[in-house]
């Protein structure tokens, strides 16, 4: 793979939660400013990491940068565009992101928003979720 733009957090959760009703869904707008001198390029999806910090000094991650070494349990995740889309040189990429929970799944749904706007996919899960 090849990152077009820095990486960024999208999500963050604090353990425990203490809210009532306790609801871990999400939703983020990202904009991945690109180089100026960036060429074109055609975006197949977006990469996502993990990143823990189970205490102090005490981590695990998948963000290459800082992967947690000899983690084999745990790996990157891929959001697919439907169709590949092309970028235009130096242009910045929009997309929107939806962290969805069910009483028994949760899920992760996204769109790109820019530099064209596409559909909605893996909505409710139908490609793919965690749960039974």
């Amino acid at each position: 793979h090849h990152l077009l733009a820095p990486t960024q957090p999208v999500f963050t959760f604090e353990h425990p939660n203490w809210s009532d009703p306790i609801d871990n869904s999400r939703s983020a707008s990202l904009r991945f400013e690109r180089m100026p001198g960036a060429g074109s390029a055609a975006l197949h999806g977006f990469a996502g990491y993990f990143e823990c910090s189970l205490y102090k000094d005490v981590t695990l991650n998948t963000h290459p940068p800082t992967h947690t070494h000899n983690m084999f349990s745990w790996f990157p995740i891929f959001f697919p565009l439907r169709e590949p889309v092309y970028v235009p040189a130096g242009a910045s990429i929009d997309v929107a992101m939806w962290r969805c929970c069910a009483a028994h799944k949760v899920w992760y749904e996204w769109a790109l928003t820019g530099p064209v706007t596409g559909p909605v996919h893996n909505v409710g899960g139908r490609s793919y979720y965690v749960g039974t």
